[in-house]
């Protein structure tokens, strides 16, 4: 329960579900789109938007996965929206990422471990061209949020914005965004690891040495890729007998 974050009370906005297709129309993508609640849609006057890019992992428009609800998506969309000053009225658009929340694939329940880079990338696409199709929306001025994945991908988005035939992004945000790539990133993760064990004194670092080795941690990367890698390039692999799902054509891409 400490790691549930609230909306913010009373948000002074209004929030609509929408939807989209995905960019091969196959299912529909699902969010939200929040607006000032004193817009006034017959206004000349157009809204700039911001298009929020989650972060990596199964996580909703709300940026929630399911063991971890952190709520940070709505609330900043909440907070960014519920300024009644007219000089910074905004709209703000999240979504469900593909296999999560409700924008789900009839009979794929791997919708989300068969997610690449570049299907996140086309649903980000899809969604800014969702977003130009506001007729309340300034289609000059879409800003785009990404969020540690979310701001890896920023630059295809914004490629691929343009590529479609659409005003370029007017802005990017980029948050928390790194510039290894995933094997680089996870073979430090994993030199770290093994410099914890062997530095760990006492019962419990002769435990993890003996469980843990450095062999057996360098095997078990190296099979990792190994499959990830391999000959027939799978969309994800299972470990753990299959409770434990990684999307292999994510960390290809």
């Amino acid at each position: 329960d400490s790691l549930i974050s609230p909306p913010i009370s009373q948000p002074i906005t209004m929030k609509t579900e929408i939807s989209f297709q995905s960019a091969d129309h196959t299912f529909r993508i699902f969010g939200d789109l929040y607006f000032p609640d004193d817009f006034n849609e017959n206004a000349s006057t157009l809204l700039p938007g911001i298009l929020i890019v989650s972060g990596s992992g199964p996580l909703d428009r709300n940026g929630n996965a399911p063991t971890m609800k952190l709520n940070t998506s709505n609330r900043f969309a909440e907070h960014i929206v519920s300024s009644r000053s007219a000089e910074r009225a905004i709209a703000v658009i999240s979504y469900d990422k593909r296999g999560t929340g409700k924008s789900m694939k009839k009979d794929d329940k791997n919708l989300y471990y068969r997610a690449g880079m570049m299907d996140l990338v086309a649903d980000a696409i899809e969604a800014v061209k969702y977003l130009a199709s506001d007729p309340r929306i300034d289609r000059k001025k879409i800003i785009v949020l990404g969020h540690s994945e979310g701001a890896i991908i920023m630059p295809l988005i914004c490629k691929g914005v343009i590529e479609s035939g659409l005003e370029p992004v007017f802005g990017c945000i980029f948050y928390c965004g790194f510039g290894e790539n995933v094997k680089d990133a996870m073979d430090l993760q994993a030199d770290a690891v093994k410099k914890e064990i062997r530095e760990l004194t006492g019962p419990k670092g002769w435990i993890l040495r003996t469980v843990a080795s450095e062999e057996k941690i360098d095997r078990q990367r190296k099979d990792f890729f190994d499959k990830v890698n391999g000959p027939d390039e799978p969309d994800f692999i299972s470990m753990q007998c299959g409770l434990v799902k990684q999307s292999a054509k994510w960390i290809r891409e």
